[in-house]
């Protein structure tokens, strides 16, 4: 395999804690026993990606190509047996997804990641080394490993001085989520440019959209429409407006995502001229994003990794007070305590059509008042790497499993007693075209997705 040796992993490194894990494989913390120096381990089950092998080889060896201090660095990939060993730099200070379990980042810590992340991308735009056929992959095989919540935030590493790193998704020109040769999606679609969606054609461009999604992630905690299904959200953002950061926030930094989040990526900021803008040109040193890994370390001194301990495990034994509908491909659920300027008005709105993210409002604006340093507890859900046009759940499953769970939470919903009958009826009609007809649900939905992308070119 190309940039890669048939030598024994375990003779030159340490495997040690387990620090993420994907559909394909594991992360672990590791230990380079020559150099004395911690790294990062990526190990991918081959047997479970053997359809991608030649694209694994092209992109071992533009990792091996890649050189930059806002990259997390490529140290060497091993075979032993069927699984793939990529060593990489271990980022001491943690992910942000990690550190904002806390409470979401002011303005002045937003600020200097997102210029870190913005020097990162002109690296990358600059290199001339990638393009679409290497961003077909990459977020297919690495970024679904990352961590244990699969978000933009958790590929943001943080080194023990504050320095920013990207990590796996921005080696691959496309933050956020791509197309595999199978013509199918593959990531989460919160951070999808719209063009990406529409299958329309993108360049870099497209990652400067996930840069403007990202920028509220870190204010709010989540990606705008995360409490809805991925499958709706592919539909909603090549429809409605841009998402709008909406609140207690400068008018620099709305800006700055108004300009990312251009639908027409033509007028879309290059990330040159991003670096520019007087939201990042305020921005302080890196060394102040280290208040960041220390507030982490206080929460985690004073309980905070057990709370969320429990909240994981009872969100994975089914206790949940949102009654979320047990969709088969990943969703970014909404956490119970709310990041600082959400407001009430938000919940269970599945239905509703803006990405606008607006202020606290009550009790929320009271308790924000009340609390010096704005700071909610933010906790992220498992969002593993989900195929949406070729999905693992298929035939009679699709009706099981997606249609009948979809409808049933659309009833909850309904306004009145005519529409709750409205939709049993169409309940049953699913269920009789699939008793005599087995495996139309799945062929229904799939003429639904080509009809869409035929009327919306």
């Amino acid at each position: 395999m190309s940039s890669s040796t048939q030598a024994d992993p375990e003779e030159y490194y340490v495997k040690q804690d387990r620090i993420g894990k994907g559909s394909f494989g594991e992360v672990f913390k590791g230990f380079d026993k020559k150099k004395k120096t911690p790294v990062a381990i990526k190990i991918i089950d081959l047997e479970h990606a053997e359809d991608e092998i030649e694209d694994i080889q092209q992109e071992i060896s533009i990792l091996s190509q890649l050189d930059s201090q806002y990259v997390t660095r490529y140290y060497g990939s091993y075979l032993k047996g069927t699984h793939l060993w990529i060593v990489m730099e271990y980022c001491s200070g943690g992910s942000c997804s990690d550190l904002m379990k806390p409470g979401v980042f002011k303005e002045e810590y937003i600020a200097i990641i997102l210029r870190e992340l913005l020097k990162g991308l002109d690296y990358l735009h600059n290199e001339n080394k990638l393009h679409r056929a290497l961003i077909e992959f990459f977020f297919f095989f690495l970024s679904d490993l990352e961590v244990e919540s699969s978000t933009i935030a958790a590929n943001i590493l943080l080194s023990s001085t504050g320095d920013v790193k990207l990590a796996d998704f921005g080696v691959s020109g496309q933050l956020t989520a791509t197309i595999t040769k199978k013509n199918t999606f593959v990531g989460t679609p919160f951070w999808m440019a719209p063009e990406v969606i529409k299958q329309s054609g993108y360049d870099f461009k497209a990652d400067i959209w996930s840069l403007g999604i990202t920028a509220i992630e870190l204010a709010k905690g989540e990606p705008p429409y995360a409490d809805l299904h991925p499958m709706k959200v592919l539909f909603l953002i090549p429809k409605n407006p841009p998402p709008t950061l909406e609140g207690y926030y400068s008018k620099a930094f709305k800006e700055f995502i108004a300009l990312c989040l251009d639908k027409d990526p033509n007028n879309r900021p290059t990330a040159k001229e991003l670096l520019k803008h007087r939201f990042i040109r305020s921005a302080k040193k890196t060394s102040y994003l280290t208040e960041l890994t220390e507030r982490h370390e206080r929460w985690l001194a004073e309980g905070g990794c057990q709370i969320d301990s429990e909240e994981s495990d009872n969100s994975e034994n089914g206790v949940d007070d949102d009654d979320e509908t047990n969709w088969e491909f990943g969703t970014i659920k909404q956490s119970k305590t709310r990041s600082p300027n959400y407001s009430d008005d938000d919940d269970d709105d599945d239905l509703k059509d803006s990405a606008t993210i607006g202020p606290a409002k009550g009790k929320q604006a009271k308790a924000m008042k009340e609390n010096d340093s704005g700071y909610d507890t933010i906790k992220h859900v498992d969002n593993e790497c989900v195929e949406l046009y070729s999905h693992p759940v298929s035939g009679p499953d699709v009706f099981k499993k997606v249609v009948v769970p979809s409808i049933d939470k659309l009833r909850k919903s309904a306004p009145t007693q005519k529409a709750q009958l409205t939709l049993d009826v169409l309940k049953k009609a699913f269920e009789d075209a699939e008793r005599e007809n087995p495996g139309i649900s799945e062929t229904f939905m799939h003429a639904v997705f080509q009809r869409y992308d035929e009327v919306n070119p």
